[in-house]
């Protein structure tokens, strides 16, 4: 049996005319069913355009020992991204990219479901399988640049003959709607790649930049006990769903019962935890933040550590995102009651802290990172005693769940993270005889649940919905712990009640501990009001 074969110049321009209507069709949805929809005479003109242009790029690697390899990947890659922008809703940008490759395999196991594995086996492999079977012809040189000057001249015409009539209301689409540039398959998701792998590689080989070489704690231990602070790193929580907040389920009845300090209006850093983590433990504020330089800065473990704090950092997510490479960490390890799987439950992070207090003398300052409300699998991140709100979605495409079972299986998660943070309470409230202590919870982005089709999160933060960054946050201390930092919960009410973001933790802690440096910014301090100084 023969091999299919084809004329270079008309293999790049199969593969063109494919990447630009399977490898789009998020793009073409956009522009025709949603509140983007134009005409379908600019649609038509819009793929002609997307066409003309992959078939121009196409045409310059059609070269032999190059072609097959580069479009194979492309069109493989194409369908990656193709079935996430479709089933989730989500934009690949840098952001996107980087929560995707810092991930950890439990939770992008999740994201391959079978629909997932056909899908891209569909459009995808099976493409990238045909082109390498048949049998790709080249002419001698100069009937081949005769033929391809002819085909790339045509698409130049019909480019421009059909941007034309398009231009007007394609350009208005696109200045009201920026998220369709992100759109443009797999062009955006290539050039994410790229500037991730610039941006990561330059960060890498920086030097690390001290920040507060002048730190130095103005008192210790005032009242002769030493101070315990647990840090709760939160995972995808959306203050929305916090009835502390004013959500019509009772999602937080152990917190209410111990009467924390709530925080209603908190703005994450980022929509993603690869980008949040780094920036709301740095010192930069999120305008000036920039992800290539922050694992080449220290951030608010080291200053801690530099000044004579104890600090541990424990895990049950996908890694602290560099931030505490430079002090004590350690992954979640719990009891076998407390796993499912290869997971653990949060309650699994408090497993053995009794013990680490033992074995320290002075000041603590514990993270304790959450897998908290972490999607798509929302049904894993709760115990079987904590599935209140049924029948729940069970499934990973969360696509095909009605929407009141995925809110239920997502507001399960909430009420089991009220239940971690009761159980951290009152282990702390335990060492209150010899310690003053207190708790700090965030979550670092939060998470879409279908609104306007859009899921889990990771959106570019200017286009992000405000499920993706209105993040819950709480506090709590021992009697003693608000005496000794002049602070009261009755005058913090006030306090509590005004607009916060991710920008004020590193300097709120750091007043928390009594450190002074010149990196500290007493404006951003939440407490620095009732603060003694």
């Amino acid at each position: 049996m023969s091999r299919p074969h084809v004329r270079s110049t008309w293999a790049a321009l199969g593969v063109a005319v494919f990447l630009a209507s399977a490898g789009n069709l998020r793009l073409w949805k956009a522009l025709i069913t949603e509140s983007t929809a134009v005409s379908w005479p600019v649609v038509a003109c819009g793929f002609l355009v997307v066409a003309a242009v992959f078939n121009l790029l196409l045409q310059a690697v059609a070269l032999p020992w190059l072609f097959k390899p580069v479009a194979g990947v492309l069109l493989v890659f194409s369908a990656v991204t193709s079935y996430f922008m479709l089933d989730y809703g989500v934009l690949i940008d840098v952001g996107m990219v980087r929560n995707t490759l810092q991930t950890d395999a439990a939770e992008a196991g999740d994201l391959v479901t079978l629909r997932c594995i056909a899908f891209i086996a569909l459009l995808g492999v099976l493409p990238a399988l045909l082109l390498a079977f048949t049998r790709v012809r080249y002419a001698p040189a100069r009937a081949e640049l005769a033929l391809r000057a002819k085909v790339v001249a045509l698409s130049l015409v019909l480019g421009a003959l059909a941007a034309w009539p398009a231009y007007g209301e394609l350009s208005i689409v696109v200045r009201e709607s920026r998220a369709l540039k992100y759109m443009t398959n797999p062009v955006c998701p290539l050039a994410a790649l790229l500037k991730y792998a610039r941006t990561e590689g330059a960060a890498a080989s920086a030097p690390l930049e001290r920040i507060a070489a002048d730190a130095r704690r103005t008192v210790v231990g005032p009242s002769g006990k030493r101070s315990i602070v647990v840090f709760v790193l939160g995972e995808t929580a959306t203050a929305s769903h916090f009835s502390l907040n004013g959500y019509e389920r009772d999602t937080n009845p152990e917190l209410t019962a111990r009467g924390v300090l709530n925080f209603p209006q908190v703005m994450s850093c980022g929509t993603s935890t690869a980008d949040s983590v780094p920036c709301m433990f740095g010192s930069l504020t999120r305008k000036d933040y920039e992800r290539g330089k922050a694992p080449s800065r220290e951030n608010l473990l080291d200053v801690l550590q530099q000044v004579g704090i104890d600090v541990l950092w424990r895990d049950n997510n996908s890694g602290c995102k560099g931030v505490c490479e430079r002090v004590p960490h350690e992954p979640v390890n719990g009891p076998e009651s407390l796993r499912q799987g290869d997971e653990y439950f949060d309650e699994a992070l408090l497993t053995g802290l009794q013990e680490h207090l033992a074995r320290t003398a002075g000041d603590l300052f514990i993270v304790l990172h959450q897998k908290g409300s972490h999607g798509p699998s929302y049904f894993k991140r709760s115990p079987p005693a904590f599935k209140r709100f049924l029948p729940e979605c069970a499934l990973a495409e969360l696509q095909d769940c009605p929407s009141e079972e995925l809110v239920n299986a997502y507001d399960n998660t909430i009420l089991y993270t009220d239940h971690v943070l009761g159980l951290v309470i009152d282990f702390l409230a335990a060492q209150s005889a010899d310690s003053q202590v207190a708790m700090l919870y965030v979550s670092d982005h939060g998470e879409s649940l279908g609104e306007n089709g859009i899921y889990l999160h990771g959106f570019p933060y200017w286009l992000a919905p405000e499920e993706q960054k209105h993040v819950p946050m709480v506090f709590w201390a021992s009697p003693d712990f608000l005496a000794a930092q002049g602070l009261q919960y009755t005058d913090l009410a006030a306090l509590a009640a005004r607009d916060y973001s991710h920008d004020n933790l590193f300097h709120t802690v750091l007043g928390l501990f009594r450190i002074e440096a010149a990196v500290y910014e007493p404006e951003l301090d939440i407490f620095a009001e009732r603060l003694p100084r």
